[in-house]
């Protein structure tokens, strides 16, 4: 008996090798594998081995199959690998400018990332207050441009304060030795954004389905060099009273909010009409001289603008509107200053007979602006006036254009101030400011009695004034919490005063 399972073995051994020779030049070890088990359960059938040995037969196929398996693996991915290019990283070619252009590494500070030759910089901003708007309804005043609260009761309010939100994307390089810049500004309020009735929605100001809308202020090119200065083409802010408002503590606030029921331009107004007209951001070529020892200059053409209270037919588009700037900053570290001045001139042309005036003919309208700026050891004091004829009050020729004694056109002349005193301490920053904007009838005429032009001019703003005090905290480099009061005043050419207090309560938060 023993040498019968000797024999069968022999037998089992010798079929085995043969159906693996037989297989193994034309299938996988998988299929090699089944066919060799299935050689050996057809002996087990006929009886030629036990169910142990098939068993045991099997395993060892198995173990075998495994093992070929993972041979034949290894000899694939090595011959895959012969077959195959192998790939490296290499620094690309320096273009024409010698710069190469696949690195991407970050930036060192702030938000945004270097690609090759380019720089891709993230800026902006969030905030939103909560505002209590009280007005003093024993003494209403209504008037065109007056900046208190006409409301008829208090109000509340959540919403952007002076600045809306920004978002800013810088992509700058150099290029043959002239830096190159391309910037877009994208700047939405958290409030809806008051529409006229049929327009987007349809639906105006504070109800449901509004919408923020989207204030794209901002998207112009620059291209400078040490020794040329730097050119602008595109839409940023002017240089007429933009030291005034970057210098104003309530760009970081909310300042004068003329009421919670009113919108304009999706933000409050900080100090805008209540100490200087707001600079605004307008299509424009600019060129800035290179500082020479602190001293800086500027020159702009711009889009002329139009007098949307003028009684009178006037287009702006006959000429461009000019502006100039002329800076000096002195000191540096803790202790520093500086001063400056500018210009806005443009003329508002007749398009029909009126006025006085005659098609083509028309009024220059000017105004001049200076200022200063003085840091000492966490104290800042700020001061800036202007005076205008023409310039209006608020925005940029608003009112600026009204009748004089004589019944024909003429200018309004204009003027206003702020000073300012903040402290910085440590995280803590407390600042108080007074500041006032005034504008006269034109021809600096004034009112008569019983007749219509003096009841309808006697409508018109004669000066907006306001107290502003601030406490901001810095909670991160980042995040600030502002806490503002303001008190704000304003009278009508009758003479009549009225006035309204504000609270604001919110966070800004830089990046």
């Amino acid at each position: 008996m023993t040498r019968n399972r000797v024999w069968i073995a022999a037998v089992a051994g010798f079929v085995l090798s043969f159906a693996n020779l037989v297989y193994a030049q034309n299938v996988t070890p998988s299929t090699n594998s089944d066919a060799m088990v299935d050689v050996l359960k057809t002996l087990e059938t006929k009886g030629v081995i036990t169910p142990q040995e098939f068993e045991a037969l099997k395993a060892k196929v198995t173990k075998d199959q495994q093992k070929a398996a993972a041979e034949q693996q290894v000899a694939v991915q090595q011959a895959v690998q012969q077959a195959t290019p192998q790939l490296k990283t290499v620094a690309m070619p320096a273009d024409d400018m010698g710069a190469e252009a696949n690195n991407v590494t970050m930036m060192s500070n702030g938000v945004g990332f270097h690609t090759g030759r380019f720089d891709v910089t993230f800026t902006g901003e969030v905030n939103g207050f909560y505002m209590n708007s009280r007005p003093d309804t024993s003494h209403p005043v209504a008037c065109d441009l007056c900046l208190i609260d006409q409301s008829p009761r208090s109000s509340e309010s959540i919403r952007s304060g002076l600045l809306p939100s920004d978002l800013s994307i810088k992509i700058s390089t150099q290029e043959r030795g002239w830096d190159v810049a391309v910037f877009f500004g994208i700047w939405p309020a958290i409030q809806n954004n008051s529409v006229t009735a049929g327009v987007e929605t349809g639906l105006n100001g504070t109800v449901a389905s509004g919408t923020s809308g989207i204030d794209f202020r901002q998207n112009f090119v620059t291209l400078g060099r040490a020794h040329f200065g730097t050119l602008k083409i595109g839409r940023d802010l002017g240089l007429f009273g933009q030291e005034a408002i970057l210098n104003d503590m309530t760009l970081l606030g909310a300042g004068s909010t003329n009421g919670n029921n009113i919108t304009p331009n999706n933000v409050t107004f900080g100090r805008i009409g209540v100490g200087y007209i707001y600079t605004d951001f307008l299509p424009q070529v600019t060129y800035t001289t290179p500082s020479f020892h602190g001293v800086q200059g500027a020159i702009g053409v711009m889009q002329p603008y139009d007098d949307p209270f003028s009684p009178y037919n006037l287009g702006a588009h006959t000429q461009p509107m000019y502006q100039g700037k002329l800076t000096y900053a002195m000191g540096k570290g803790a202790v520093k200053g500086k001063l400056w001045s500018n210009f806005v001139t443009q003329k508002q042309t007749a398009i029909t007979a009126t006025g006085g005036l005659t098609p083509g003919n028309g009024i220059r309208t000017t105004g001049v602006d200076y200022g200063f700026r003085a840091d000492w050891h966490g104290v800042s004091l700020v001061g800036y006036g202007y005076n205008g004829w023409g310039l209006g009050l608020a925005g940029l020729f608003f009112d600026g254009v009204g009748t004089n004694s004589l019944g024909r056109a003429d200018t309004r002349e204009s003027q206003g101030y702020y000073a300012q005193l903040g402290y910085q301490w440590h995280k803590v920053f407390t600042g108080f400011s007074y500041g006032q904007s005034n504008l006269s009838l034109a021809g600096n005429r004034t009112l008569g009695t019983g007749d219509y032009a003096s009841i309808a001019n006697g409508a018109k703003v004669r000066n907006n004034t306001a107290y502003i005090g601030q406490l901001r905290y810095g909670v991160t480099k980042w995040d600030n919490l502002v806490a503002e009061f303001t008190h704000a005043t304003s009278e009508n050419q009758f003479e009549d005063k009225g006035n309204s207090d504000s609270i604001a309560l919110g966070t800004i938060v830089f990046f």
